[in-house]
């Protein structure tokens, strides 16, 4: 069974925005609580839902995954990311509908594995969610040539990371650029492959920005 934590926003604010943590695979949902009070610490009206990977990652009860990684190869990546896109959908529709907020408020915040469930989400339902944070991440697929991506798209990076080169999420700044996308990208230079204060805080930031740009953009 899945294991869903869930934060609502301070008792003086009704929700106005969703916030889904997608773990990194050998993870669980806990890993990402304090990212997730960090983020509530600057959208304090945002409701917070942090779930469990679909599958168990190795032999330990606690440690999940999105999708399997054994035998995972370019070829088979986003396959295997696209079986389990139906749940994802599920769950965060299920989400939008308790807390009763639209998709234009929802944001997907992914880690590693996490990141790549989050960005393909949005590139294969434009309709799930108007924003997506993606710590350390990568596509599975780059989005195609006139592929429309409505979401906002903050990428976030260590300039050390070993395990997902900076260079996926500098090629998807450019590519996501060249459709036209709202895209950010900061690769903090002296982190590695991990979820730091530093990166929280910048990956926070940039979706505050982009939340009040979009504002500003409606009053014109």
């Amino acid at each position: 069974m899945q294991q869903v934590y869930r934060f609502g926003p301070t008792p003086e604010h009704p929700a106005r925005h969703l916030f889904v943590f997608l773990h990194a695979s050998g993870a669980d949902a806990r890993s990402m609580i304090p990212a997730a009070f960090k983020y509530q610490g600057r959208f304090p009206s945002a409701a917070l839902v942090v779930p469990s990977g679909f599958f168990l990652y190795g032999k330990a009860p606690d440690a999940k995954q999105w999708f399997s990684t054994k035998n995972l190869s370019a070829e088979n990546r986003l396959a295997r990311v696209q079986a389990i896109l139906p749940r994802i959908e599920q769950l965060v529709r299920r989400e939008q509908t308790n807390y009763g907020v639209p998709r234009e408020r929802t944001v997907l915040i992914g880690y590693s594995q996490g990141g790549t469930v989050a960005l393909e989400a949005v590139t294969a339902m434009p309709e799930l969610a108007g924003a997506v944070v993606a710590y350390s991440a990568r596509f599975a697929q780059l989005p195609q040539h006139a592929q429309r991506v409505p979401s906002r798209i903050h990428l976030v990076h260590g300039g050390y990371d070993s395990v997902v080169s900076r260079v996926h999420a500098e090629r998807a700044a450019r590519v996501l650029a060249g459709l036209h996308v709202p895209v950010t990208l900061d690769v903090i230079e002296h982190d590695g492959h991990g979820l730091t204060h530093e990166a929280i805080c910048r990956g926070s930031l940039r979706l505050l920005q982009g939340i009040y740009e979009g504002r500003r953009a409606t009053l014109h």
